[in-house]
């Protein structure tokens, strides 16, 4: 039943109408070479929100040519099923009031630009699909009449990625978790035993808990690679986090006969996220570990300056000039591809999280030095 609504206006206007519109557009070279140069999917939309014009991309994305779209609606484009089942169409239906892209749209219409997300079951004949959309829409005027720029991402790809690290980290955590607590029970059942097996039971325990690390870690850092990382304040005691970092390292460089100890630190507090904190500097010693090899020297350091606490780990192995300028970059690493992910999550963390500064001095005189700056106090 045309002209009846349950949300949006169901008003139209002739396909005829629309022509000139998209004619007077087309001509204009610059704005369309900039429309066509962009990799997002753009429409520009009329006062009754209907398609006026359609870049390439659109084009190509929904596998139809631009006649065929002119004076169609966002939805009926998409093949939303609400679109094809509405009164009117497109932003007519009772759940067109729930659309992130009829809402943007009529946001526009206000005067205002909004982005939104918006979930779109579709259907091209017998098949049906899913389509997660990233939109935004924004006025405009042109020749004394109201236009909707309204750009279109797909980001389905990213919204399936998330489902699947969130039941992946969910299930492999809780198999981990139930490895870790086995072999807890039994080390402690093996505990006054001096054999090859209580040796064994605390090895399998040592790894259980390196393993839930590890998977946490990588959970936090895709977390705050999103923007979607809490953070948790606590008070942390200097020497007493220095001291637990180096008994976290105490087996590994006795196997490679490497020095690490704190040089010098105060004994005084900082308030901030303990963990991201040890994440840091685990990546800090780590790095300095491999840099030193075996018979090495790390030292550690923590001190007050102001309002501010600077951590520094000191290896003496300098680091070649053009390897300096990559440092911090994501995936660069002098050990092989598909590696540097620890430097670059230490700017990562230390300063999109703990609100502080991460840099680094190298030199063949004086050997390599990484440095991580943060307040003492969280920040209000």
């Amino acid at each position: 039943m045309e002209n009846e609504t349950y949300f949006a206006s169901p008003d139209r206007v002739s396909k005829q109408s629309i022509l000139p519109y998209r004619e007077s557009f087309e001509a204009m070279d610059m704005v369309i070479a900039f429309l066509e140069a962009s990799n997002t999917l753009f429409m520009i939309l009329n006062d009754t929100r209907q398609v006026v014009y359609a870049n390439a991309d659109l084009l190509k994305y929904i596998r139809v040519d631009s006649d065929k779209i002119i004076g169609q609606r966002p939805g009926e484009m998409l093949n939303c099923v609400n679109a094809l089942e509405a009164p009117s169409g497109c932003g007519t239906h009772w759940f067109c009031r729930e659309c992130g892209a009829v809402d943007a749209i009529l946001s526009a219409q206000q005067g205002n630009t909004k982005m939104n997300e918006c979930r779109i079951n579709a259907r091209n004949g017998n098949k049906h699909f899913a389509l997660d959309l990233s939109v935004k829409a924004s006025p405009f005027e042109f020749d004394n009449a109201k236009f909707v720029l309204f750009a279109v991402k797909d980001i389905s790809d990213a919204k399936r990625r998330q489902v699947l690290e969130r039941t992946f980290f969910h299930d492999i955590l809780n198999t981990a978790g139930g490895v870790y607590g086995f072999s807890e029970l039994l080390k402690e059942d093996l505990a006054e035993e001096q054999s090859e097996h209580a040796e064994t039971a605390q090895s399998i325990h040592d790894l259980s808990t390196r393993l839930i690390n590890e998977i946490k870690n990588q959970r936090q850092l895709l977390a705050a690679e999103r923007s979607e990382l809490e953070i948790e304040v606590t008070k942390i005691n200097l020497p007493e986090c220095l001291q637990s970092l180096v008994k976290l390292f105490e087996k590994f460089t006795e196997r490679m006969n490497l020095s690490l100890e704190i040089s010098y630190c105060q004994d005084d507090d900082v308030f901030t996220d303990k963990t991201l904190l040890d994440r840091v500097l685990i990546n800090m010693i780590k790095n300095a570990i491999e840099a030193s090899g075996e018979n090495g020297k790390v030292q550690i350091e923590a001190y007050n300056t102001d309002e501010s606490v600077v951590f520094s780990v000191y290896n003496d192995a300098y680091i070649e000039e053009s390897v300096q300028h990559q440092i911090f970059q994501r995936s660069f690493s002098t050990k092989g591809k598909d590696r540097g992910i620890g430097t670059y999550s230490m700017k990562l963390f230390g300063e999109d999280y703990l609100r502080g500064k991460v840099w680094f001095e190298s030199s063949k005189e004086k050997g390599t030095t990484f440095y991580l700056k943060i307040p003492k106090w969280p920040e209000h």
